[in-house]
């Protein structure tokens, strides 16, 4: 395990995991490098127009940029953040995983991942919401001295908020319904990557007999 992880267990009706510094100085470096390589006109996607969670009406939930990290990376060998991964596959983490949440003992059974990026700038957000999968795990990332205000994450059922600090990893199981609170920037830093990163991994294992 990285030595410089500090795991901290959310108590209460939505149990939950963070780590603080959850990647080293030298990965962090090696993460910075691949978001400000994919921030770009190219690789980001409005929120509104992918599929995400969506509310009666059929509007979209969330106003924020996105990066599917599948269809970027044909290889994930590539992709620093998908070699950084391996972080997830450690005994010890599971073990902290396992002690924080009553099915953290199932993670190690799961099989498959996907994973995308989202940037929240101006005015951006994520209404309440769950995800289809076991287990959602999210890293967050920005640029210091921190440029906005709120962004802050929160699991609504239980009225537990976590801030969103940078380099921080939080775990939890998907069904949670959690929401990002709206950015406001404190400069005219706009469309620049002073906004708030979420690194997300979704964690399942598919039905047995079913191919992808």
């Amino acid at each position: 395990m990285n030595t410089q992880w500090v795991p901290i267990e959310v108590k209460g009706k939505c149990p939950a995991l963070l780590i603080d510094n959850w990647y080293n100085k030298e990965e962090e470096i090696l993460i910075w490098n691949e978001l400000n390589f994919l921030n770009n006109s190219r690789n980001l996607l409005r929120s509104e127009n992918t599929v995400t969670a969506q509310d009666d009406f059929g509007n979209s939930k969330s106003s924020s940029f996105r990066i599917y990290m599948e269809e970027i990376y044909n290889n994930r060998s590539y992709s620093n953040i998908f070699f950084c991964m391996y972080k997830q596959q450690t005994k010890q983490f599971h073990s902290l995983l396992e002690k924080a949440l009553p099915m953290g003992r199932v993670f190690k059974d799961t099989t498959h991942s996907s994973s995308l990026i989202s940037y929240y700038e101006e005015n951006d957000y994520y209404k309440e919401h769950y995800d289809v999968f076991l287990f959602t795990c999210l890293i967050w990332f920005y640029k210091e001295p921190k440029s906005y205000e709120g962004g802050d994450f929160s699991f609504t059922e239980s009225d537990t908020i976590i801030t969103s600090k940078h380099n921080r990893m939080c775990i939890f199981p998907s069904f949670y319904l959690h929401q990002v609170n709206p950015i406001k920037l404190l400069n005219t830093n706009k469309n620049k990557g002073y906004g708030r990163y979420t690194i997300t991994h979704f964690f399942y294992t598919n039905p047995i007999g079913v191919n992808e």
